[in-house]
């Protein structure tokens, strides 16, 4: 029972975020398989430095999940990640510099 608390908490975290944090961005997040073609057809920065650059923005945090997605200024990396706190912070990385645009 002790080992099911943290998840139960991480989903309720999780699922409490976007209203938690104001309004959602409008966003189109691709599945992994359109993800994968526009990497191979983009000059995009790799998936794995996004995560990288959205750890050394958040010291200690744990990344959740991130995404390829669509905003109305072009492709950025959306980064879940849950800080020592408790708190699940939205990271956003412009996927073709690879630089830090937010943090929620």
């Amino acid at each position: 029972m002790r080992a099911l608390l943290p998840g139960i908490m991480l989903v309720s975290a999780v699922a409490s975020a976007p209203q938690a944090q104001g309004a959602p961005l409008a966003l189109h997040c691709m599945p992994p398989r359109e993800m994968q073609d526009i990497l191979a057809d983009q000059k995009l920065v790799a998936p794995t430095m996004a995560v990288v650059t959205a750890r050394h923005a958040l010291q200690g945090a744990d990344v959740l999940r991130a995404d390829l997605c669509r905003d109305p200024d072009g492709l950025i990396y959306v980064i879940m990640a849950l800080r020592k706190d408790g708190r699940v912070v939205q990271v956003t990385i412009d996927a073709p510099s690879g630089k830090l645009k937010s943090v929620r």
